[in-house]
């Protein structure tokens, strides 16, 4: 049975997963790397955890000896850990308390996608490997599991355009992994199909927003909702929201990039304030790009809503901010909404 015939059960899920992800377990979600001379990091992992392969790249199969090197070292594997001689072999980790419940609903959910829609999926978590390595003259040679949790984990980072390993090969994959399965499934259940959540094919470094939003992962559920209500009144590329974008903002240069966003190429920045957001890295960058623009007497073009009382440097007890605890998503949207049309007015 496709997808198409599952929304009662994407439904389902998306209950299920929404109150796990309302609880906000301390579940981490994070990609740990193995190359054919071993791990590329020493990390210790919080207990309880799990750990499951996603996909392996095997490496270039030469056309002279190469097959046969392939079927020896296949013969001589544990497959439950891959196959021996891999260049490179990629693990989901999750790490938590809740995580025993989290593998359960994941392979759940991962059980969603049939025989035909599972070897789509893996197909193309193959061909983004692969494509980084095609030289013309070997072969590249990559699986991916077919375990229906693997599967699962595949499509958040398949949807989240994660798959292919970055610069460091390290990385913690935000939001938590109840509520980026629960934006996912929230994807399936409206288009129910394998795809990307960057649907843009415009260039991010040349398009002027309406609003850009800043936050850390761990509000992104709620941010999102607040998204999809803006998104019915804005449309398409009018809204600064990273989902929207992954695959251009995977680049070397997304510093400059960013602020180059916040500071310059949108009507409104919003910021979601919390304790979270004064101790991410990345939230402190597009910070320095707000405080820029409050500097510059432009204050008008910055608005607040918080989370809690956390102590953010640069913001005092007289600034006005929306409380995101009294208020909805679709409300705060709506503030936004009425934000963006006064501070356009003014610049037209």
């Amino acid at each position: 049975m496709s997808l198409r015939k599952k929304k009662a059960e994407i439904k389902r899920l998306i209950g299920s997963f929404e109150r796990e992800a309302d609880k906000f377990h301390d579940l981490t979600f994070s990609l740990f790397y193995v190359e054919d001379e071993g791990p590329i990091d020493n990390r210790k992992f919080k207990s309880p955890n799990h750990t499951i392969m996603l996909w392996q790249y095997y490496g270039k199969i030469d056309p002279h000896g190469g097959a046969e090197k392939f079927v020896e070292n296949l013969k001589s594997s544990d497959l439950q850990w891959g196959l021996r001689g891999a260049k490179l072999s990629a693990f989901a980790v999750i790490e938590g308390d809740s995580c025993t419940l989290f593998c359960r609903m994941a392979k759940r959910a991962g059980s969603l996608f049939n025989e035909k829609e599972s070897s789509v999926l893996k197909s193309r978590v193959v061909s983004e490997i692969q494509n980084s390595e095609i030289d013309g003259i070997s072969k590249p040679a990559a699986v991916a599991n077919d375990n229906s949790m693997a599967v699962w984990l595949s499509y958040l980072l398949y949807y989240i355009s994660k798959v292919s390993p970055g610069k460091d090969k390290l990385e913690r994959i935000d939001p938590d992994p109840f509520s980026l399965s629960l934006l996912a499934l929230e994807a399936l259940f409206e288009i129910p199909r394998i795809e990307k959540v960057d649907k843009s094919m415009s260039r991010v470094d040349e398009l002027d927003f309406k609003v850009a939003l800043s936050f850390p992962g761990e509000k992104r559920s709620y941010v999102s909702n607040v998204v999809s209500s803006l998104k019915e009144s804005l449309g398409k590329d009018q809204i600064f929201y990273d989902f929207d974008y992954q695959s251009q903002l995977a680049r070397p240069d997304l510093d400059t990039i960013l602020q180059n966003i916040y500071r310059n190429n949108c009507d409104l920045v919003v910021v979601f304030l919390c304790k979270e957001y004064s101790e991410k890295e990345w939230c402190g960058l597009e910070w320095r790009a707000v405080r820029d623009i409050i500097k510059a007497k432009e204050g008008e073009r910055v608005m607040f809503v918080r989370f809690d009382d956390a102590q953010i440097d640069g913001v005092f007890s007289i600034d006005g901010y929306i409380d995101a605890n009294h208020f909805t998503e679709v409300e705060v949207s709506t503030f936004i909404l009425e934000r963006i049309e006064l501070v356009s007015g003014a610049n037209a």
